[in-house]
């Protein structure tokens, strides 16, 4: 077993507290911290964990209500890179303990290993298991790894690679002392990626994942990991004879999307799409890029509500790394769900996107995606958010890493924010975005988070189609399709989002 030295280090931090929010910040100048993760613990207080971008070890640390750092712990073994990747709750009588999932590679390129570190609430080690991935091909390594805690056992979908690329996905279960329960092997020519793990209402385990080219879907299992459905939730292809010039979707960049089954039964799915424009032979000559929060019911043929959000002041948006999307139950049936994306800015008409993000956004919204607030947050340097999760008091905290991207040189952050969309801090400013509801659209749409002047509307080809005043109108007289909406507030600010009409 690979011995372990887990120990405090001095440390350097910033905290910026407040009754509604906080903001902290922590950094040690001889490393470079990637968060991975971060959960809310039971006094209301939060961990969060990250990995050394230049070396081999990872850290924890425990935040308390207000934000202030209580406790930091270093994690590492002789001989071994490990990543602190994943956090799970595992409630006790006596109090609360965690285990962290490490995927981790020894240094002489033996096979890859699953570190099990079970901790306290005081992030004292309780016990530590390491488990041989014997199941990866000779030579693999990690590329991704996603978790799903039972009440007994959890599931990983662990995805190894041979040289730069993935190149098997395996399904597993282990119980908690880390005694491999299943496995399956997931053929990449059936699964290209595992995006994320969840139980259904029925206790069976969803697999959320990129079935290939521009598909995604869920994949149903039962306990002993054997498959029971596949569902195609989103796919794009160019049309047979496409005679003109027209835009579609497709999915890009799956390792950002999320999906999730909400308490009401429906699936709620969290994306980067690209929006593609096509000449009359089928060939692309132009792309955008856009955000995705979409609402499924069991036939997956179309959404039933859909937000679709992009530029803000030639802004473009990413999901966040890890974790684009969080949900809580607040009553029965019912649930916030939050949706959290990076920003990076364009200099300027015409120029190229910054080679860092400068902000993020996040959506609160209602388990039918009626949006309650979306705003923009810390604007004022390189904030990347990694993980988004919803707290018990209906707010929700951000966390991620800030810091020269080019250098590759990485600070952590977490950002709390209240019911209300407000963080409390004079410091940092809170811009409310525009969103409009329901979309897809049939008869009245609604422009919230601003108060509108004026909205012009365009078509798929550019067209001006309509413009209206004031927060709401009716766009029964457009066609079935995409349009574009470009909304300026009484600030004079203008956004664009994006409308799907569907009658």
């Amino acid at each position: 077993m690979v011995t372990f030295l887990l120990f405090f280090v001095g440390v350097t931090f910033c905290c910026n507290a407040q009754e509604k929010g906080f903001l902290t910040t922590y950094s040690e100048p001889d490393h470079s911290w990637f968060v991975t993760d971060a959960i809310e613990t039971s006094d209301g207080g939060f961990l969060v964990s990250a990995y050394d971008y230049w070396g081999p070890s990872s850290m924890l640390l425990k935040l308390s209500v207000e934000g202030e750092i209580q406790t930091k712990r270093s994690v590492m073994a002789e001989d071994t890179t490990i990543y602190a990747y994943r956090i799970l709750h595992l409630p006790e009588e006596n109090g609360d303990e965690y285990m962290v999932l490490c995927p981790s590679h020894p240094a002489d390129g033996s096979t890859a290993a699953l570190m099990l570190l079970h901790v306290d609430e005081d992030l004292n080690i309780v016990s530590r298991r390491t488990i041989a991935c014997s199941f990866f091909d000779e030579g693999s390594r990690f590329f991704d790894a996603k978790f799903l805690k039972s009440d007994s056992s959890f599931y990983a979908a662990l995805t190894s690679r041979l040289g730069e690329m993935p190149n098997s996905i395996f399904l597993t279960r282990f119980d908690f002392d880390g005694n491999l329960l299943n496995c399956q092997r997931l053929e990449r020519d059936s699964l290209a990626e595992a995006c994320n793990l969840f139980h259904d209402e029925e206790g069976r385990i969803g697999l959320f994942g990129d079935f290939g080219p521009s598909h995604m879907g869920i994949l149903l299992f039962d306990d002993s990991l054997q498959s029971i459905s596949r569902d195609t939730i989103f796919q794009w292809t160019v049309p047979e004879g496409n005679s003109g010039e027209s835009c579609h979707y497709f999915i890009h960049d799956m390792i950002n999307s999320q999906a999730g089954k909400l308490p009401n039964g429906s699936y709620v799915v969290s994306s980067r799409l690209s929006e593609t424009l096509l000449h009359a032979n089928g060939y692309p000559y132009a792309y955008d890029h856009s955000v995705i929060l979409a609402k499924y019911e069991n036939d997956f043929h179309q959404p039933e509500n859909m937000l679709i959000t992009e530029h803000m002041n030639d802004t473009v948006e990413y999901p966040a790394f890890y974790r684009s999307m969080d949900f809580r139950e607040i009553a029965e049936m019912k649930c916030n769900v939050f949706q959290c994306s990076i920003l990076n800015e364009y200099p300027g008409p015409g120029g190229l996107m910054q080679p860092f993000p400068t902000g993020i956004s996040v959506i609160k919204a209602d388990q039918d995606l009626n949006v309650e607030w979306k705003k923009r947050f810390l604007r004022d340097g390189n904030y990347q958010a990694m993980v988004i999760n919803a707290t018990a008091d209906g707010g929700c905290l951000v966390a991620g890493s800030l810091g020269n991207f080019q250098a590759q040189r990485f600070d952590v952050f977490a950002l709390k924010i209240d019911a209300d969309g407000n963080v409390g801090l004079d410091e940092i400013q809170e811009e409310n975005m525009a969103f409009v509801y329901p979309n897809p659209a049939k008869e009245t749409i609604r422009v919230g988070g601003v108060e509108a002047v004026e909205t012009e509307v365009y078509n798929a080809s550019g067209q001006r189609v309509m413009n209206f005043r004031g927060n709401e109108a009716n766009v029964e007289a457009l066609a079935d399709g995409i349009y574009v909406l470009r909304i300026t507030d009484d600030k004079g600010l203008t956004q664009t989002l994006r409308l799907v009409v569907n009658k």
